[in-house]
C-alpha cells in the first residue's frame, strides 16, 4: 500500500489541464532473472519515528494532522535549488514536491538525496543497481549528496538525506517511510554482504521505495481479503512491517501480489513457519523487481527533475504521467508552464545544471 500527500495546487492544476493526445506507451520495466540463493535473505523493516508511532496509535494516521518536519520552519524560500530536495506544505510555500490531491499530509521528496557511506563493494553495487532500476522505470530521481554541506544557507536549514550505512549489530535492515526531515538512514546488516546480488538489489529496491513514500502492500486496509498473516511466526522486532494502516492513506488498484514491498511467505519469520500466505493457503514468492503498480504509483507522484543550482525547473526527457510517456513537445510545454509559474521564461540554461557526483 502506498501513501499520498497534498499537491502543489498550481502544479497539479497545470498538469490536469494538459490533455495530450499523442502519448506513447510506457516502456517495459527492467526485468531480472534472479540467481538462485540458498540463503534466507535479509529482511528490511521501515520504521515510524516515535512521534509517528504515537500518532498512529492515537489516530490511525502516523503523520498526524500537520506533517511539520522537525528540521526547519514553515517558511521555505521558493528559490531553493531542485537538487537540495527541500520543500514545505504547498499551502505555505511555492514548493517543488510532486503529488496528487488527498487529505494525506505526509511528505515526498523532490529528488531522493542519498549518501552511500563506506559500504562493501557488493553492497554499494547493489544499491546503485536499485537506483538505476527505479530511475529507468519511474519518474523518481536520485541525487548523490555525499559532498553537499550539512545545512543550506541562508536560513540554516538542515538538508534532508538518506544515509546508507552498515550496522554490524543489526540482523535486519531498517529505514523510514517517506521524507521525515534532516538525516535519515537505511541501516544495512553485515549479513547482507554474503547474499546474492539479486537479494542485495531486492533489499535496496524495497528500502528506497519505502523511503520514496510507499507503505508495504501487506499494510493495506483490505489486506485480509487477499492474505492471511500469522504474527505468531513474525520476529518480534519485525511486526511493524505488518501494521495495518487504516486512516488517511491511498490504495491504488487491487491488492498487488507482485509489489516489491510485499513480504514473501518466508520473510520476517522467527523460524516457526510462514508469516504470510495468499488466501487459500498458497505461498507468496519473493519479488525482485518493481511491479507495474509500483511503477504507476511512483510515476503519478514524482516529476523527473534534473538537478540544478538555480531556480529553473528542468524535466528529464523520460517522463511518465499516468503510465504514459510524454512526447518531447509535451514535456517542453509542461516544463515551460511550470517555469512561468515562477516568473522564469526561456530554456533553462545549461550553466544552471548541478555537477553530479559519481556514486
Amino acid at each position: 500500500m502506498k501513501k499520498i500527500i497534498k499537491p502543489i495546487a498550481a502544479m497539479i492544476a497545470m498538469v490536469s489541464m494538459l490533455s495530450f493526445g499523442s502519448c506513447s506507451n510506457e516502456e517495459e520495466a527492467m526485468s531480472f532473472s534472479p540467481e538462485k540463493s540458498n540463503q534466507q535473505g535479509v529482511d528490511f523493516v521501515a520504521e515510524f519515528t516515535p512521534q509517528q508511532e504515537t500518532a498512529l496509535i492515537e489516530t490511525g494516521n502516523p503523520y498526524g494532522e500537520v506533517a511539520q518536519k522537525d528540521s526547519w520552519t514553515s517558511a521555505i524560500s521558493a528559490d531553493i535549488p531542485t537538487c537540495w530536495g527541500v520543500f514545505e506544505l504547498p499551502e505555505y510555500a511555492n514548493t517543488r514536491a510532486a503529488g496528487i490531491y488527498g487529505s494525506y499530509p505526509a511528505q515526498y521528496w523532490t529528488m531522493l538525496r542519498v549518501k552511500l557511506l563506506q559500504l562493501p563493494q557488493n553492497i554499494k553495487d547493489g544499491a546503485i543497481m536499485a537506483i538505476e532500476q527505479i530511475e529507468n522505470t519511474t519518474n523518481v530521481r536520485f541525487y548523490n549528496s555525499i559532498e553537499d554541506e550539512e545545512y543550506y544557507e541562508p536560513g540554516h536549514i538542515k538538508l534532508p538525506n538518506i544515509a546508507v550505512r552498515m550496522n554490524g549489530s543489526a540482523i535486519e535492515g531498517s529505514g523510514s517511510y517517506g521524507l521525515i526531515g534532516g538525516e535519515q538512514y537505511i541501516n544495512v546488516p553485515t549479513a547482507l554482504q554474503f547474499e546474492s546480488d539479486d537479494e542485495i538489489r531486492r533489499f535496496f529496491l524495497h528500502a528506497f521505495c519505502n523511503a520514496a513514500g510507499m507503505f508495504n502492500e501487506q499494510q493495506r486496509k483490505d489486506r485480509d481479503d487477499y492474505v492471511t498473516i500469522n504474527l505468531n511466526n513474525v520476529k518480534s522486532n519485525c511486526k511493524s512491517a505488518f501494521t495495518k494502516i487504516t486512516q488517511n492513506y491511498t490504495m491504488q488498484g487491487s491488492f498487488d501480489y507482485s509489489s516489491i514491498t510485499l513480504a514473501a511467505s518466508t520473510d520476517y519469520s522467527n523460524g516457526s513457519g510462514n508469516t504470510i500466505m495468499k488466501t487459500g493457503n498458497f505461498s507468496i514468492a519473493k519479488n525482485y523487481t518493481l511491479s507495474y503498480n509500483d511503477i504507476y504509483f511512483l510515476n503519478g507522484r514524482y516529476l523527473p527533475y534534473i538537478a540544478r543550482t538555480d531556480n529553473y525547473i528542468e524535466l528529464d526527457d523520460t517522463y511518465y504521467p499516468n503510465g504514459q510517456k510524454l512526447t518531447e513537445a509535451e514535456r517542453l510545454q509542461l516544463q515551460t508552464q511550470l517555469n512561468s509559474q515562477r516568473g522564469l521564461y526561456g530554456e533553462p540554461p545549461l550553466s544552471g545544471r548541478a555537477i553530479l557526483v559519481e556514486w
